[in-house]
């Protein structure tokens, strides 16, 4: 079975216990909060992977780092998978316990991508629109990346809806066997007809 099918598995599990019992999100944040603390501990990922040390001294230095700050169902779990020798999964399965919860709850994670910084009406009209038309509530992400010159790109999952200066000026050139370029003085788009 793949890494990611044993991960899902696991996510699934406590999922469905924590909505049971009404505490997914609080399982979530801790989910995230181990998830953060495995990122930055280069020792903690070496000792959850390792095959050389004993389960028993993986239980009790999880139990000392993180028992005063989980839900006890959240350490139970944390348990179990390091029983299970499933510790080196820790990483796939946080992640999967985010992404279905996320739709338990319906929502999206969009990343957005544009030349400029967007403004707040600006972000709050991309984000009113994309709930509208994948019928989510969106949570968004925002970056800034000058080199896609205007407009901007979004990723929704799997998919990328290009909507970039950038992309537009590439699609022209294809179309047209033209170099498309912006023109340095006023922005104008000029064709340069050598480059054919």
């Amino acid at each position: 079975m793949s890494t990611l099918k044993i991960a899902r598995r696991y996510a699934k599990a406590i999922l469905e216990t924590a909505v049971e019992r009404k505490i997914a999100d609080e399982v979530a944040k801790d989910m995230e909060y181990f998830g953060q603390v495995g990122d930055s501990s280069k020792d903690l990922r070496a000792m959850l992977r390792s095959p050389i040390i004993d389960v028993s001294v993986k239980k009790q230095v999880v139990r000392d780092i993180f028992s005063a700050k989980l839900n006890p169902l959240t350490l139970d779990f944390m348990m179990l998978i390091l029983d299970k020798g499933r510790g080196h999964l820790w990483r796939e399965i946080v992640m999967e316990y985010g992404a279905m919860l996320d739709d338990v709850k319906n929502i999206e994670r969009i990343r957005v991508t544009s030349a400029v910084d967007l403004a707040d009406p600006e972000r709050g009209q991309l984000e009113k629109t994309l709930a509208h038309r994948l019928n989510k509530t969106v949570i968004a992400t925002y970056d800034v990346d000058p080199t896609i010159l205007g407009g901007a790109v979004v990723r929704v999952g799997d998919e990328v809806l290009d909507g970039s200066l950038r992309h537009q000026l590439r699609c022209a050139e294809r179309e047209t066997g033209q170099r498309v370029t912006l023109s340095p003085n006023m922005n104008k788009l000029s064709r340069n007809h050598n480059d054919v």
